[in-house]
């Protein structure tokens, strides 16, 4: 198995992961006060793994593939029981995935090595 199948097969399960922890009614993680510093460090990962596995699609399109999914997740919260919509929530998601994706652009252009390793088998 390639390193860019396993990048993909990390973000494919972190991306099940991360769904299930958002759309379900119990969460495994009590929030608390850290609820807004969990959303952005949760699609933090989500967009570094994302560039990862995709390294063929543009840093815009995923940003909006991304920022998509974090609002329609957060729309659907609406209707789980013991879950609401929140905008702060969806703007923590999207700082987090911007963020992300500023970090690992200008890490692969400051160190053009990484994508040779990145994408090496």
């Amino acid at each position: 198995m390639s390193l860019q199948a396993l990048w993909r097969t990390g973000f494919v399960a972190y991306f099940l992961l991360l769904s299930w922890q958002l759309l379900t009614p119990v969460t495994i993680v009590s929030a608390g006060s850290w609820d807004k510093l969990i959303h952005f460090s949760g699609f933090f990962v989500l967009a570094v793994l994302a560039m990862l596995a995709a390294r063929n699609v543009s840093v815009n399109k995923l940003a909006i593939l991304l920022i998509v999914y974090a609002a329609l997740t957060e729309i659907l919260q609406h209707f789980i029981p013991g879950r609401s919509f929140s905008v702060l929530d969806w703007v923590a998601d999207t700082i987090g995935i911007i963020f992300a994706l500023l970090v690992s652009s200008k890490a692969i252009e400051r160190f053009p090595f990484l994508v040779k390793y990145v994408n090496s088998v």
